[in-house]
């Protein structure tokens, strides 16, 4: 694990807000490459939310698809699959928004917002 990434679990593991830049493009277009993420501690997780996952592969900014009990299921709003199951204890913190060009992105209501335009498009 790297310096940042050590910090950013150390800090919100004793409640600390984080905030720190997307990289790729796996939740693209609600969060893009570049954009800076809003993180509180974990907080009550539901169907929709964006959570930080410290995966494998690092800090993971992924939506929650699917929850049973304790195991929560999360997928790239970008990606062609989900990731593997995780137990909500795994959870850093919830995303609450991103901030790009000097704006809040609501990260939970444009989902929203862009599955009702998808939704329209597709009945045209």
């Amino acid at each position: 694990m790297d310096e940042a990434t050590a910090l950013i679990v150390d800090l919100l593991a004793r409640g600390h807000a984080v905030q720190f830049r997307a990289r790729g493009d796996s939740m693209y277009p609600v969060i893009r490459d570049d954009d800076l993420l809003h993180v509180e501690p974990s907080q009550p997780i539901a169907r929709g939310d964006v959570v930080l996952v410290l995966a494998e592969r690092g800090l993971t900014a992924h939506r929650v698809i699917s929850r049973r009990g304790t195991t929560l299921v999360t997928r790239g709003d970008n990606a062609p699959a989900p990731d593997d199951p995780c137990d909500a204890a795994q959870v850093l913190g919830k995303v609450l928004y991103a901030e790009r060009d000097g704006r809040h992105v609501n990260v939970r209501s444009a989902a929203a917002q862009a599955a009702a335009f998808l939704r329209r498009t597709l009945r045209q």
